[in-house]
């Protein structure tokens, strides 16, 4: 092993790569090396040692009990505690290194109950993936409030598996453990229905679409408004500061001008000049009779609009928390260049004291740069009116880098501010949807029954008194958080075809950091783990699902029976041996379920010419069609006739397609085969 690859992460003043512990002289480390140096950089214990004290990173009484030897909790043996150490010493030295004392102790009390379960059972831990029975008690040990962590936590040391030697659980048993998850929350999250999603999606961004249409009429209305109350105030701090004479001085209003004051009539008037009343109108609803300064809050209101759809954009595909994302700022979009994937979008938010850990990295779609320009365009406007004001702690930080969502600090805006760096209180996604009528259209958002059906299957905890059919889906921020690692991890559930491309290259954006912890980057630890609780329970809702008669083989019956005995739970022998192997495996494509363990050059999402077997093929005998995608590749028969009709007829692509075509059509016979 490379040991250039290794190194204390702990943020510490005695962690630096001079010090004697900053990378081991071996990997595993050898068991008289001295992982941990106190205060003068003399060993504070050796490697093999039961009991690593970590109050010189804690600043307090810490330790780590490796449980072979004084312990008051389950005693573990010498083999599976030296498997311990080897996993904290991966926490702290490998690419995802804690950074504080806290963190790695927390990560070794969420896995210790499953070593000491091994250590019960006479079993070593590495040999875990063998023996189901055991499996099965380890998933009762595991703390209920910690179980999701304990899964990503388990992922990480399997992707370690080269580096450490051994795992502690395979993919399939970590589908297992998934599965027997015990109930710890009262509700599951809902999932939202494709249809309703990509259409919540689709008016969000044509909203902002139309924002960036009109942004330069818009700012320089805004500016315009800016220097009438400038210039009736003396300038544009005083109009700001001082209120005293503010219904004389309002500029939108029918009087008579004065030399020291100006009036332009109802603000209606100045958006009809500037060409931006049909737009307010559109998304705000129509202007009233009310003079004063009642039309111009129609602006702020429309900013306010953006603002939030540029938000809730941003949240449907980066699994980001909503408090998380209001301390995003206008530099926080970063590309990461992959020389395999290309250019990989990632938001970057404020790294904060209370979760060392994350270095608040959010991976996100190509289409990102939509609503991030369109709400740096409006913070930067604001910013103009804020950075006149002394009483809100603007620095020249804050000016050059604004906050993505501010305060209202227009003239005209009645709120009280609180310091520019105290966020808002975030409002609910109902309370936006409700606040801005137009946004979406009810009739769209009203719960049909296929909508239903596929909500129940994805979360079969729905309420049925709130979420039945003729209902409007009644939307939260976290449920695109749930919704979006539904979608990330099987992008053939969304039916329009050209999102479904979109989250096609994020999922594989995602796979990339999330499962392999590309280029080392620290991503938001909360984001990770609900990824991968829900990558896990989809393959566990997969692998349970193919008996039933939605599914169907390319080779007929006798096939789809080998799969379904492979991965029987009832035919124990059988899959501990396929377990073994890796061979048990199952994804979403867009033709039903691909349940080939290795890597596929094809994938299933863009093209289902080599799952149903080409021109002379009969089909995968990995693969098993899915009845019920039918409605989907419809739709996707649609757009491969609308490039049939454009492509050159004599082109590599024209002659692609027709393959395509072809595969649909023998999806389509299956279909009706199975129909019959």
């Amino acid at each position: 092993m490379n040991l250039d690859l290794l190194g204390l992460q702990i943020d510490s003043p005695n962690v630096h790569p001079q010090t004697g512990n900053f990378r081991p002289p071996s990997w595993p480390p050898p068991p008289d090396w001295a992982p941990i140096l106190d205060a003068d950089g003399n060993p504070a214990c050796l490697y093999r040692d039961p009991i690593w004290p970590l109050d010189v990173w804690a600043g307090k009484p810490l330790k780590l009990n490796f449980g072979d030897g004084k312990t008051r909790g389950a005693r573990i043996d010498p083999a599976n505690a030296n498997l311990l150490r080897h996993c904290v010493a991966w926490f702290m030295y490998g690419t995802r290194g804690c950074r504080t004392a806290a963190s790695l102790l927390d990560k070794l009390t969420i896995i210790k109950p499953l070593l000491a379960v091994c250590s019960q059972e006479g079993i070593l831990a590495s040999d875990l993936m063998r023996h189901e029975a055991v499996i099965d008690k380890v998933a009762a040990e595991l703390a209920p409030s910690t179980f999701d962590k304990a899964v990503a936590i388990l992922h990480d040391l399997l992707d370690a598996r080269e580096y450490l030697g051994f795992c502690l659980a395979d993919q399939s048993g970590l589908a297992r453990l998934a599965k027997l998850q015990p109930e710890h929350e009262k509700e599951q999250t809902p999932y939202i229905p494709p249809r309703i999603w990509a259409y919540q999606l689709k008016r969000l961004r044509v909203c902002l679409q139309d924002y960036t249409e009109h942004q330069e009429r818009i700012e320089d209305c805004f500016r315009f408004c800016l220097d009438a109350y400038a210039h009736n105030a003396g300038s544009l701090k005083a109009s700001l500061t001082s209120r005293s004479s503010e219904f004389r001085e309002i500029p939108f209003q029918n009087k008579k001008s004065t030399p020291s004051v100006t009036y332009h009539g109802p603000f209606k008037l100045t958006a009809d000049r500037f060409g931006i009343t049909e737009l307010l109108e559109r998304w705000t609803g129509p202007f009233t009779e009310q003079g004063g300064e009642k039309q111009l809050s129609k602006l702020s209101q429309y900013l306010d609009l953006v603002s939030k759809a540029g938000l809730a954009y941003l949240l449907n595909f980066s699994l980001m928390r909503i408090q998380e994302s209001y301390s995003l700022r206008s530099d926080s979009l970063l590309i990461e260049h992959d020389e395999k994937f290309g250019d990989i979008p990632m938001l970057v938010g404020e790294t904060t004291k209370t979760d060392p850990d994350s270095d608040a990295r959010w991976p996100v779609s190509k289409s990102a740069p939509l609503a991030i320009d369109a709400m740096k365009h409006i913070a930067a406007m604001r910013m103009l009116c804020g950075r006149e004001r002394d009483d809100l702690g603007i620095t020249e930080e804050d000016e050059d880098n604004p906050y993505l969502i501010s305060y209202q600090y227009e003239p005209w805006s009645k709120g009280k501010h609180k310091p520019y760096r105290t966020r808002p209180e975030p409002w609910n996604y109902q309370q936006v949807l409700s606040s801005y009528p137009l946004l979406l259209d009810s009739a769209q958002i009203t719960i049909a029954a296929d909508d239903l059906r596929t909500a129940r299957m994805i979360t079969p905890t729905l309420d049925q008194e709130v979420f039945k059919v003729g209902a409007v889906w009644p939307f939260a921020w976290h449920q695109l958080r749930r919704t979006g690692a539904v979608n990330m991890q099987g992008s053939g559930l969304v039916d329009d075809a050209t999102l479904q491309l979109m989250l096609k290259h994020q999922t594989r954006a995602m796979s990339l950091y999330y499962g392999r912890n590309h280029l080392r980057l620290a991503l938001s630890e909360e984001a990770r783990t609900i990824y991968l609780k829900i990558m896990y329970q989809e393959q566990a809702r997969a692998l349970s699902a193919v008996s039933g008669p939605q599914f169907v083989s390319p080779l007929g019956e006798a096939r789809k029976a080998a799969i379904v005995n492979l991965i029987s739970e009832k035919d124990a022998t059988a899959l501990i041996k396929s377990i073994q192997r890796g061979d048990v495996s199952a994804r979403s494509i867009r033709a039903g379920f691909c349940f080939n363990a290795r890597p596929c050059p094809y994938g299933g999402i863009e093209s289902i010419t080599h799952c149903l077997g080409g021109d002379d093929g009969k089909g995968c005998p990995d693969l098993l069609l899915d009845v019920t995608k039918a409605g989907n590749i419809n739709r996707y028969e649609k757009a491969v006739d609308a490039q049939l009709a454009v492509v050159h007829p004599d082109s590599p692509r024209f002659r692609a397609l027709q393959a395509e075509k072809r595969s649909i059509e023998k999806y389509h016979g299956h279909v009706q085969a199975q129909n019959r």
